[in-house]
């Protein structure tokens, strides 16, 4: 089916694309051949969303095309696949086109071969009024659905099941039950770790990403993303807890409700970092993961998980670098969140907690104090549905943290060259002691030098006695 576009003009087609002088370089690569902007990019166009990449099909070579344009723009060619003849050229860092060759074939056998509906579409450059559209995919497109071109477009790339996910969130779409039913037959356990890793976490990117976490377990694909979840997927009630953990933290990212009143340690948080959004739901997927590996019931019936929070910290980063490909900050923070995830449900229920305790958490856990918190607090309400102790001890420790930092940066009474003076041999004991003494310095105890040194000589003989 051809549908047409009056307004799809080369002019707005421009305009749209934002290429400008690009543009008319890539008009003069395509000479006699036939070139189509194809899949997201003309999809985006129609639903006025700005492209983030440019896909089109050329008769005959798509890397010998693509090795034409790079050298027009000076771009850096890339090839994606010789046996698919596909190439892709980056101009400024910044610009991708991908080009695929269509050989000998017809746009239509190329649009067959994609994923969903909504990028089986196709506009021929220079010059062409008309969207090609042989599944009806504008139709889809009015109507806020994605749906496969082919009984096989999820197995010809089991991907596409988490590519339907993350285009459904992104632009608020429905799933059509055909997706579900392909998904059902097909397997991701051959697909490339860094290829699921980015589906997966632009999935938690999203406002409402848990609810396809969800599903994917339900399809049995989220065991085969991490088959380290699959004890844990086994236990229902911890299954259940996790979940209502998820959704928490997915709920409070939304609506921050009790942590609204920390709006600048909120905005901090999440602004020097984006991917902190995303690993704060990983980090409640996987909190309890080891819980099934730890489990132990004493004689009087009550069980317990002793040391689950550091056998999971281990299996997190596992799964973020093998399994998901995340990068190395990124992996450090979900190991940090997921080792330290009890940490401030001790506190919180502890007799009575020292201004140093709370100056030692946000020592600890620098910048990721914050989400920490966040990670409690949904894991708290999540398993007993109050978290007022959590609110008063949150509250407590960020009006503390919040005072000594708005004072000055205190400026230590004793140096590492007065240990040195005593005798000492610099080391990591160094730090433990300057330490001990600043605190001491904070909570008024040492007011001077010379008490400090006091101190010191004290603390030396008792250690040697």
């Amino acid at each position: 089916m051809v549908t047409c576009y009056p307004q799809m003009s080369p002019g707005t087609i421009n305009r749209l694309l934002k290429l400008g002088k690009i543009y008319h370089r890539l008009l003069e690569t395509i000479g006699n051949r036939q070139c189509y902007l194809v899949g997201g990019a003309l999809r985006d166009i129609l639903l006025n969303r700005e492209p983030q990449d440019f896909d089109f099909a050329v008769s005959g070579s798509g890397i010998e095309f693509a090795r034409e344009f790079a050298r027009e723009i000076r771009g850096k060619l890339v090839i994606l696949s010789e046996s698919d003849d596909e190439a892709r050229v980056v101009y400024r860092k910044k610009i991708i086109f991908d080009f695929n060759g269509l050989g000998n074939a017809d746009i239509e056998s190329d649009l067959r071969r994609r994923d969903f509906t909504i990028n089986a579409l196709a506009w021929r450059l220079p010059d062409g009024n008309t969207i090609i559209d042989p599944f009806n995919g504008i139709s889809d497109l009015k109507n806020g659905v994605i749906r496969p071109v082919a009984d096989n477009s999820l197995a010809r790339d089991p991907l596409r099941l988490l590519r339907a996910f993350r285009l459904a969130l992104e632009l608020e779409f429905l799933v059509e039950p055909a997706v579900f039913q392909q998904g059902q037959r097909i397997s991701l356990t051959g697909t490339a770790p860094e290829r699921i890793g980015s589906e997966f976490m632009r999935i938690l990117t999203a406002p409402a990403g848990v609810k396809y976490l969800e599903k994917l377990a339900f399809l049995g694909k989220l065991q085969e993303i991490m088959p380290e979840l699959i004890p844990l997927l086994a236990d229902v009630e911890l299954f259940q807890h996790t979940l209502r953990t998820c959704y928490k933290v997915e709920d409070l990212l939304k609506n921050p409700a009790f942590f609204a009143r920390f709006p600048q340690e909120w905005e901090e948080y999440f602004n020097q970092q984006p991917s902190r959004r995303p690993l704060l739901k990983l980090a409640a997927l996987l909190h309890d993961v080891a819980k099934p590996h730890t489990r132990f019931t004493n004689v009087d019936g009550e069980t317990h998980f002793y040391g689950h929070d550091n056998l999971g910290a281990r299996l997190a980063v596992k799964i973020g670098c093998e399994r998901l490909r995340l990068s190395r900050i990124q992996v450090k923070v979900l190991r940090t969140l997921v080792k330290e995830h009890m940490r401030l449900h001790l506190l919180a229920t502890a007799p009575e907690i020292s201004d140093r305790a709370i100056r030692r958490f946000f020592r600890d856990l620098g910048s990721e104090a914050l989400g920490l918190m966040v990670l409690c607090y949904a894991d708290g309400w999540a398993t007993a549905g109050r978290t007022i102790h959590l609110e008063d001890t949150i509250t407590r420790m960020i009006n503390q943290h919040r005072a000594e930092t708005a004072k000055k940066q205190i400026k230590r009474l004793v140096t590492g060259d007065d240990l040195i003076q005593l005798g000492m041999k610099p080391g990591p004991v160094f730090k433990v002691i300057l330490q001990e003494l600043e605190d001491l310095q904070v909570e008024g105890k040492i007011t001077s030098r010379e008490e400090g040194l006091e101190y010191l000589k004290n603390f030396l003989l008792k250690t040697n006695e």
